[in-house]
């Protein structure tokens, strides 16, 4: 029996998800909750085989969640917004369902998951065991020290005092180090909220500098200013 804990704050969309794992034979609903903090310590508690989870909830994001979890289980995440589905597989989410779905497309997920359950193996080392020990590194205050970026099937540690600045291109987030830059999946709305504010400072809706970079700063034409980093890039 696989037993699943379900994170939905519009109970609407809850009472959906209960009646489509209702129609399932191998399933059994073990809880719920409608917050992500409130989540955390039943998942804990409860241990399910698999998570059914929204990214927006009234108190932290449903990625931020997952990533509070010790030990989480196999994920489903169900949502309206489709921004964060690389976040979600770089976490090692099974499935991404962008509502509304139908009972069949969620099926479908379901099936990825008891394939999942079937799979796994105490001596496999999967990017979730990775984001794991990423987890663990990560000092105990709530500012972002360690920022992993995946290139290809390795995961590189970029330390914060090595960023440069943030940028984003076409959409996309990148850290620039001295000599390289990094793809990142963070938007830089979650990057403002997690960096230390005393090193980092949000100078535009596209950019956030490292103040230990900041080489000089001058007026510029329309009451703006210019900001030259110590790299010799301009933000």
């Amino acid at each position: 029996m696989m037993r699943v804990f379900i994170v939905e704050d519009e109970a609407p969309a809850r009472q959906r998800l209960e009646d489509f794992l209702a129609e399932e034979d191998d399933v059994e609903v073990v809880g719920f909750a409608a917050a992500g903090e409130e989540a955390v310590g039943k998942i804990e508690r409860l241990q399910p085989d698999l998570l059914l989870l929204d990214i927006h909830l009234p108190d932290i994001s449903g990625i931020d969640l997952l990533r509070l979890l010790e030990q989480p289980p196999a994920v489903v995440f169900t949502t309206a917004y489709d921004q964060y589905a690389i976040q979600a597989f770089e976490l090692q989410a099974v499935d991404y369902l962008l509502k509304p779905f139908s009972q069949e497309r969620f099926r479908q997920a379901l099936q990825k998951v008891r394939q999942r359950l079937g799979a796994s193996s105490g001596n496999s080392t999967d990017l979730r065991q990775l984001q794991e020990l990423i987890r663990q590194w990560q000092p105990r205050q709530n500012y972002l020290r360690r920022i992993p970026s995946k290139v290809g099937d390795r995961i590189y540690i970029l330390q914060d005092q090595e960023i440069v600045y943030f940028a984003t291109r076409n959409k996309l987030v990148f850290a620039y180090l001295k000599d390289k830059k990094y793809l990142l999946n963070y938007t830089l709305e979650e990057l403002e909220k997690r960096l230390d504010p005393e090193k980092f400072f949000r100078i535009h809706r596209s950019t956030i500098v490292n103040l230990d970079f900041v080489k000089s700063i001058e007026a510029w034409f329309s009451g703006n200013y210019k900001m030259a980093m110590k790299d010799s890039r301009n933000s």
